[in-house]
């Protein structure tokens, strides 16, 4: 029951009493160890049920926050593993992935080095070749050349030599024939003479 009042005057509880009868048993018993033992059982009977109580709500809480921590650590390490676990694969995937690339990189270049080098090495023998080609023909046309103009000098010699022995035939053939034409000559003119002698002999007679 509560404190209610009459006339002025507060009205006691037995409930306040006995706290109040074990307040001055206390204080006159303070010095008494069965008087420290009756307070303790006093306590015990007056707060007991309660303390245990709130012991029991914080037993029960500290268990349910120990479990709440243990399974928020264990959640927060399967996190972290299965995170652990996930950023490895990706670490092993992007190395793989770089590996073969620069594997394929690599061939490409070896590839392309060993084509060039061929490409290379085809342009120097067709480079020699043509050369070759060029000096042979070079060769080749000067001695062509250097017959032709054999051959041409032979027979400009030749027509040369033919031209002049035919014009000195024509030369000489020139001069017997003016020869034999001026013999003609003086014997028609000795023939003449004589036939107007033989005239003028025929006229005297």
């Amino acid at each position: 029951m509560g404190t209610s009042t009459s006339k002025g005057q507060p009205v006691t509880s037995h409930g306040d009493s006995t706290a109040t009868h074990a307040r001055e048993g206390e204080i006159s018993h303070a010095d008494d160890p069965s008087a420290s033992g009756n307070l303790n059982k006093i306590r015990d009977i007056l707060f007991g049920q309660q303390a245990r109580e709130h012991d029991r709500r914080f037993a029960q809480l500290e268990q349910h926050l120990i479990r709440e921590a243990t399974d928020l650590r264990n959640d927060l390490k399967r996190r972290f593993e299965s995170l652990e676990v996930y950023m490895k694969k990706e670490v092993d995937a992007i190395t793989s992935r770089l590996t073969k690339e620069q594997e394929v990189r690599g061939e490409s270049v070896k590839k392309l080095a060993q084509e060039l080098t061929q490409l290379a090495a085809t342009l120097d023998s067709k480079a020699r070749h043509l050369e070759s080609q060029a000096a042979q023909t070079q060769t080749h046309f000067l001695q062509q050349l250097t017959e032709r103009t054999t051959e041409l000098a032979t027979d400009v010699r030749s027509r040369h030599a033919e031209t002049t022995s035919a014009l000195d035939q024509a030369v000489h053939d020139l001069r017997a024939e003016k020869t034999d034409r001026s013999t003609l000559a003086e014997i028609l003119l000795e023939a003449s003479k004589r036939l107007s002698n033989d005239d003028a002999n025929t006229g005297r007679t």
